[in-house]
Order: C-alpha cells, then sequence, then structure tokens
C-alpha cells in the first residue's frame, strides 16, 4: 500500500471517529438532560439528586462509574 493511500485511509478513520465522538457527545447531553429533568418527578432527596449529578459530570469527564455506586 503506498504512503498516500495510507494517509487517506487514516484521514478517512480519523474523520469517522469525529463525527462517532460528536454523536456521542450528543446523546449522552440528551441522556443527561432527560435525567436531570426527571429528577424531581422522582421521589428523590435533594442529596440524591446532587449524588446523581455529580456521577453524570464525572462520566461526561471520562471517569469510570462503578454500578454499585449508582446504586447506592
Amino acid at each position: 500500500m503506498s504512503v498516500s493511500m495510507e494517509t487517506s485511509s487514516l484521514e478517512a478513520i480519523h474523520k469517522e471517529l469525529k463525527s462517532m465522538n460528536k454523536r456521542l457527545a450528543t446523546i449522552e447531553d440528551l441522556i443527561e438532560e432527560v435525567i436531570v429533568k426527571d429528577l424531581p418527578k422522582v421521589k428523590l432527596s435533594k442529596k440524591e439528586q446532587r449524588a446523581i449529578k455529580k456521577t453524570i459530570a464525572e462520566m461526561k469527564r471520562g471517569e469510570r462509574v462503578k454500578l454499585e455506586e449508582l446504586s447506592a
């Protein structure tokens, strides 16, 4: 494979990854909006609501969250 073909393939992969990351960010934003919007409807304390919002922020920063932490 020639260098120019490799470069164009890498550029195509990079472009697709950027597109996927953008779509993923949009999906994450929508999920966050739904969760946060519906929190007041669910019988959760203010402390629980703050914990959920904190967890969402951590996930958006790319930090890992254990399922046990979410269910606690």
